[in-house]
């Protein structure tokens, strides 16, 4: 059962973040078997009614048990962006690069219809577009990571190239 709030949280605030923790790793009951809380504790650290708040710890406990959705969200606050390294490795960089381009094509067409004025648009971005244009971008900004990362084993000859032939130094030797 995975964990599916039914109160609005708006995304980037800190009751999201936690709800989206809460969700990578299996929903409520995973939560209350790792933190050893009860279902109504958990769900209060993911109301945005409520006065609860999560601790570090626990944020660590679950950061460590697979959700990376804090840690996205401390590296945006900081200014960068949080890669996995493992995701890294595993990805079909050409086929995330394509998807990557049809999402940045779509984000760019939202940001410019929104600041058009029109019969649908006041000319401006509202708080509540900007969080879903964030939330787009962001993923966005993930793939770019996992491209570089991937075109920079290439460069330095840490991987196969797409041909799939094993890396040849500048004098074409393997």
């Amino acid at each position: 059962m995975a964990f599916n709030p039914v109160k609005i949280r708006r995304y980037g605030e800190p009751k999201e973040v936690v709800a989206r923790v809460f969700e990578e790793v299996g929903g409520i009951p995973s939560v209350m078997e790792l933190l050893d809380l009860s279902r109504t504790r958990v769900y209060a650290l993911a109301d945005p009614d409520s006065s609860n708040e999560i601790s570090y710890a626990r944020i660590a406990k679950l950061t460590e048990s697979g959700a990376s959705a804090a840690a996205q969200h401390l590296a945006a606050l900081a200014g960068g962006i949080f890669l996995p390294i493992e995701k890294a490795d595993d990805a079909n960089w050409l086929a995330l690069a394509g998807e990557a381009s049809r999402r940045n094509a779509r984000n760019i067409s939202a940001i410019m219809e929104s600041l058009s004025e029109t019969e649908k648009s006041p000319g401006r971005i509202d708080q509540d577009e900007a969080r879903e244009i964030l939330k787009v971008l962001d993923e966005q900004l993930g793939v770019l990571a996992i491209q570089r990362v991937k075109l920079a084993a290439i460069a330095s000859g840490e991987a196969i190239d797409m041909s799939g032939q094993p890396p040849r130094d500048e004098n074409g030797a393997g």
